[in-house]
């Protein structure tokens, strides 16, 4: 029974990291070479505290080991398509609400890593609450810090950027 309820701490205790920690956590243990979203770190934290938990409730209520196993990994896959399914729709809505490629035109950005002239840098675009890192190109040098305006879209991850103080001067 101890055992059960070990594995079912640990899960809860990598749940909990996971929120305070989040992307360092996930950059640490890189599930993602397993496969993409289908292994989050929370579906598998969620999948070890409902395993733990699972055989330890079924281990109270009938002394029988294998069945505890049995009824862990039934609960812990149950806990695992949850937070997996609950992670993609997360992030779908979360991409959905902002940064789609064709609305960061006109966005403003500032340089946080130098662009050569005709070279790529990078920047982070502001907007709908949040920020994201592209990789920018622009006509002319811009030094880090400077802000910017995005004027085109290279590729998903990559757009073309002009500095605010290169912009014509609006009438007025």
């Amino acid at each position: 029974m101890a055992l059960f309820l070990t594995i079912g701490i640990i899960g809860i205790v990598v749940v909990l990291a996971a929120l305070l920690l989040g992307d360092l956590i996930e950059g640490l243990i890189n599930v993602d070479a397993f496969g993409g979203d289908l292994f989050s770190l929370a579906g598998l934290a969620a999948f070890t505290g409902a395993f733990g938990f699972g055989g330890y409730i079924s281990m109270a209520l009938v002394d029988v080991t294998w069945l505890a196993v049995v009824v862990g990994l039934l609960a812990g896959g149950v806990a695992f398509w949850g937070a997996t399914a609950f992670t993609r729709w997360l992030k779908r809505s979360e991409a959905a609400a902002s940064f789609h490629s064709d609305k960061l035109i006109g966005s403003t950005a500032k340089v946080i890593t130098d662009i050569p002239a005709g070279g790529y840098g990078e920047v982070r675009i502001y907007g709908s609450g949040g920020s994201r890192k592209r990789a920018a190109r622009a006509g002319t040098a811009i030094a880090s810090g400077t802000e910017v305006w995005v004027s085109g879209i290279l590729s998903p991850t990559a757009v073309e950027v002009t500095a605010t103080h290169e912009l014509p001067a609006q009438p007025e």
